[in-house]
């Protein structure tokens, strides 16, 4: 690809340690593409195995055959590591909403992060990282308070600081002309992002912003770092590689072989020549000799008849045991069941063996969500602080994190039972919104649920008030009376008035209050 071998442009308006930054990211993105490349052949099951020479003929070596396996190997543990929104452990007078902390759902809404968060889990184990990127968005323009932006390695470049164990800077090609070279180039640095555009007279700085964070605006995404590479490694390693080229091969081999195995070959003793001669004297092709609907053959000059024998031909067992022994060797490389990958076995196995089949990749997916949710915690502080103007970071703030699903995706009815136990030991888990998470609800279905459990305890308080008519003001009062305090206590608990003060602002007393919402009421008469 042309981009390999695009040097670092001089950019008119570019200070001189911007300018060296660029250098250096540019020589990374450069030395990187290749083989990222070459990663994402491998995923699009469009890689080219080296032929050997040996038993592949001329005439089929063209043949094209696709093996899925690095697919499943990225796919088949990045559906595993399902994002489940941000949550905060703080939740007192005063604080954070634990549900949506700093009211961050919508700003991701707007940035579809649901949808470009799991693309970039499966850039990340393609190329060993990917990157997210948080900016000022145009809203003039319609993009939403805060730009966050999923970028892969292929069109990204990142250093590491490995002391503040942070971004050093971070390069994004925006744009490409017709021949592959860049055109856009966006620059982010702790104190600003530059965005640099290529004119008819060369590069110039387009536009640039300076960056409040005091740190790069973008997070990496590392699939399983190590402290001598910081930007992780990528599920289709070399081994990966050599087994999909193996694999390849063996599928090459078997089509060849089913070639030949669907036309039956003979040897044919004692027959002239002219047996195989049209009327003109011209050779028969073979095959057209072998599909014609009628065949002659003449008798030799001693009258005898020539002897056809057919060559019995070998069994493909052996091509088919070796794509086992392949995917074997694959399953224990990537920890993807031997059963996704598309060899049935001969028993079905028991729950326990499927579970245990499973066990790697969920211990796999487990590590990676907590490397992904650290980059994903300073993603939302990045986010608060560009919409609200700060540069420092509040302890509340410190505290958002990410919830996952679990990875190794249960069934309903193991949850269940699992919960049941669990509740049945401790009652007060009852009575939180991480039992029906592990159920399997999810946070709309939560929302729902909790929205009509109070609109039922809400219609019971108020039966209850209505009954019992000397709970507030005199016991003269009437039930519609009553009633119009009721709902006014109402108006006052869905405008975020605490249950306790809405009752005593709407006239209501004697009515006691468990939680947020009257989920248990006791009345008492005037002067008990």
């Amino acid at each position: 690809m042309p981009a390999v071998y695009f040097q670092a442009p001089q950019v008119v308006g570019l200070d001189h340690q911007t300018q060296d930054l660029l250098d250096r990211l540019v020589k990374v993105w450069r030395e990187k593409l290749p083989r990222n490349q070459l990663r994402s052949l491998y995923l699009d099951g469009k890689n080219r195995a080296r032929d050997l020479g040996i038993s592949i003929p001329p005439a089929l070596r063209d043949l094209e055959v696709a093996v899925g396996w690095p697919e499943r190997a990225v796919y088949g543990l990045a559906q595993r590591c399902m994002w489940d929104g941000v949550v905060s452990p703080a939740n007192t007078d005063g604080g954070t909403d634990g549900d949506d902390p700093f009211e961050l759902r919508g700003i991701l809404h707007d940035n579809r992060f649901d949808i470009e968060l799991p693309n970039a889990i499966a850039a990340s184990m393609t190329h060993s990282v990917s990157f997210i990127s948080t900016t000022p968005g145009d809203v003039q323009s319609g993009e939403p308070e805060v730009l966050i932006m999923a970028h892969s390695a292929m069109w990204t470049a990142g250093l590491w600081d490995r002391r503040r164990r942070a971004m050093r800077g971070m390069l994004a090609v925006g744009d490409i002309d017709d021949l592959g070279h860049p055109t856009e180039l966006t620059i982010l640095t702790p104190f600003e992002a530059v965005v640099c555009t290529k004119g008819a007279g060369g590069w110039y700085v387009e536009d640039a912003r300076p960056n409040p964070l005091r740190r790069v605006g973008a997070e990496p995404m590392p699939f399983r770092p190590t402290l001598d590479r910081p930007f992780g490694r990528s599920r289709i390693n070399r081994k990966v590689m050599s087994l999909t080229d193996r694999a390849v091969r063996t599928g090459l081999r078997l089509d060849v072989h089913g070639e030949f195995f669907s036309a039956a070959q003979y040897l044919l003793f004692g027959a002239d020549d002219d047996a195989f001669k049209d009327e003109n004297g011209n050779q028969i092709p073979l095959w057209d000799w072998y599909i014609g609907r009628f065949k002659t053959l003449s008798r030799d000059e001693n009258g005898e008849l020539p002897q056809l024998h057919e060559i019995a031909q070998k069994s493909p067992e052996p091509h088919i045991a070796t794509m086992r022994e392949l995917a074997a060797e694959f399953s224990g490389e990537t920890s993807i069941p031997i059963s996704s990958l598309g060899i049935v076995q001969d028993n079905p196995n028991s729950a326990e063996a499927i579970y245990a089949a499973k066990e790697d990749l969920v211990i796999e997916a487990t590590a990676a969500n907590r490397v992904y949710g650290a980059s994903l915690n300073r993603v939302y502080q990045n986010v608060v602080m560009l919409r609200d103007g700060v540069d420092a970071m509040s302890d509340e703030l410190r505290q958002v994190s990410t919830k996952w699903r679990n990875p190794a995706l249960p069934s309903v009815v193991s949850s269940s039972d699992a919960m049941v136990k669990q509740i049945s030991a401790i009652p007060r888990l009852a009575e939180s919104d991480v039992a029906l998470e592990e159920l399997g609800y999810a946070d709309e279905q939560i929302a729902r649920l909790r929205a009509d459990w109070r609109r039922k305890d809400q219609a019971d308080a108020l039966n209850a008030l209505v009954a019992n008519r000397g709970v507030a003001g005199s016991a003269q009062e009437s039930p519609a009376e009553v009633k119009a305090r009721a709902d006014a206590m109402g108006v006052f608990i869905r405008a975020g008035v605490k249950p306790e003060d809405a009752a005593r602002l709407a006239g209501l007393q004697g009515v006691e209050f468990t939680g947020m919402v009257p989920v248990a009421l006791r009345v008492r008469e005037q002067g008990e």
